[in-house]
């Protein structure tokens, strides 16, 4: 039972203290000068301890800084990239402005000031809405965090019903890129290595991430089975250092391997020991993103998307990225006056025509050329002559690695992959995230959904006068079927 005990100052002067019990330790309310503020202090801070709400208002006196190495200390199970963004975000964003307060002093009108108007430490400028967004994210879960280590009562980031007000409008993100299979066998035909050829139609094809992908080995791909067993995942952190570990969810998943990988991932593990990474770098080491985008991806990507511009320009035709009949005539005449069977298709050996001709024509140019345009159109030549176009075939803008992932999605859903199976696929942690990430392609197969339950419904209606339980497949709407019966 709360009750106050009188105290004297070094100064002489008397005051009263409230004395109270909470988890059976006797503890004391700060000085007053009047006994019964002092009683009520103590009376309302065991009254807290009774229904789990009691503070130690020492716990709340550690600095913001001091409680987030405590607080990360607790996040061990955490991926290393993530908690190294997390001090990142502190130190640059959250300390200057919180990380010398303590708990206890940070209040709800500070933080909504902060998120609105942090600075970047290298430009001094306003930081990027992402960058506010995720420091106040940080923010609110640090303050959580001591909350349920009941250093804090509430969390002065949150309102009184638990929303966050200063949190900054989530940014725009850029829309996601997909191939089409042709596209993706042109970027795939334009690669100047096997393992190059094989990664990019693994990864565009099973939607492994990136670090997935790179830290697969010989025993992870199952071919009589047909799948691919993901288990973990390489991390690179801020100084080029590379990490295995778990993947992104923590979870183990096997994806298909589709039956037109199987020979091309065989050859690539061909020789190699179970353990052995499937993709290396040159000294055999694990294949670094940014080597691989540089030399090996990113070429790819560059010459195929712009194989019909460069097709067009080698004919001597109208620049344009569409691959139309006048394309294909003229492709058909190259290759009666080659030789070839005149298709309109533009494969390797036409493509070794067309190298020929665009040499001739520019060695007969009179404005001269320089080397190195020779040497950069002669690349793109070889690069693309692997490759082929047909008809409706169209260029595209240059892409990510990630975008293959996107790509899978796509895929898979135009493929009539449903929700479920896309997210087993991706490794998300739930279906809400597949949707929200690609609700756009699953609302381009609902109008596919629509015309299939029309389709099928149609196909009911009866030829009026014909035997009965005959259908009437032209008829293409209701309406039409009212008509013949009424006929």
């Amino acid at each position: 039972m709360a009750y106050t005990e009188q105290r004297t100052d070094s100064a002489g002067r008397t005051g009263y203290v409230g004395r109270f019990r909470v988890d059976g330790r006797l503890r004391s309310t700060r000085r007053f000068t009047v006994k019964r503020e002092a009683l009520a202090e103590a009376r309302r801070q065991e009254e807290a301890g009774k229904h789990a709400e009691w503070v130690d208002p020492a716990a709340g006196r550690v600095t913001v800084a001091e409680w987030f190495t405590i607080w990360q200390e607790s996040r061990v199970d955490r991926a290393p990239r993530t908690l190294e963004a997390e001090r990142e975000r502190f130190r640059s964003l959250v300390a200057p402005a919180f990380g010398d307060r303590p708990l206890r002093q940070v209040t709800h009108e500070d933080v909504a000031r902060w998120a609105a108007t942090m600075t970047s430490p290298t430009t001094g400028e306003t930081a990027s809405p992402a960058r506010r967004r995720d420091a106040a994210r940080l923010l609110v879960a640090l303050l959580d965090a001591a909350v349920d280590a009941r250093r804090l009562r509430t969390n002065p980031a949150r309102t009184p019903s638990g929303k966050v007000p200063a949190l900054p409008r989530a940014p725009k993100t850029k829309p996601h890129r997909y191939l089409s299979h042709e596209q993706l066998r042109r970027v795939a035909d334009a690669a100047r290595t096997p393992q190059t050829r094989t990664l990019v139609l693994l990864t565009a094809l099973t939607g492994l991430r990136w670090g997935e992908v790179s830290a697969l080995t010989v025993a992870d791909v199952d071919p009589l089975r047909r799948r691919v067993h993901v288990t973990k995942a390489y991390t690179r952190l801020d100084d080029g250092t590379l990490l295995l570990g778990d993947t992104k969810t923590h979870a183990r998943r096997e994806v298909p391997l589709p039956a037109t990988l199987v020979e091309a991932v065989a050859a690539q593990a061909a020789g190699r020991a179970p353990t052995d990474l499937l993709f290396t770098g040159t000294r055999g080491g694990p294949l670094r993103r940014e080597s691989f985008d540089r030399s090996a991806f990113r070429p790819a990507v560059l010459a195929a998307g712009r194989a019909v511009r460069t097709l067009r320009e080698a004919l001597d035709l109208p620049v344009s990225g569409l691959y139309d009949d006048g394309v294909a005539a003229v492709v058909r005449r190259a290759q009666s006056d080659g030789g070839l069977e005149p298709t309109g298709v533009c494969d390797p050996a036409t493509w070794t025509l067309v190298g020929a001709a665009d040499r001739a024509r520019r060695d007969g140019r009179t404005a001269a050329t320089t080397r190195g345009e020779k040497v950069s159109r002669t690349r793109l030549l070889t690069a693309l002559s692997s490759t082929t176009l047909g008809p409706g075939a169209e260029d595209f803008d240059t892409l990510t690695l990630h975008d293959l992932r996107h790509t899978a999605a796509s895929l898979a859903i135009s493929g009539g992959a449903t929700v479920k199976a896309v997210q087993r696929m991706l490794g998300h942690e739930s279906p809400v995230l597949t949707l929200s990430t690609y609700a756009g392609l699953f609302e381009d197969d609902l109008d596919a959904l629509g015309d299939t339950m029309s389709a099928a419904f149609q196909a009911t209606a009866v030829v009026p006068g014909a035997h009965a339980g005959a259908a009437t497949p032209n008829v293409t709407s209701i309406g039409t079927a009212r008509a013949w019966a009424v006929g």
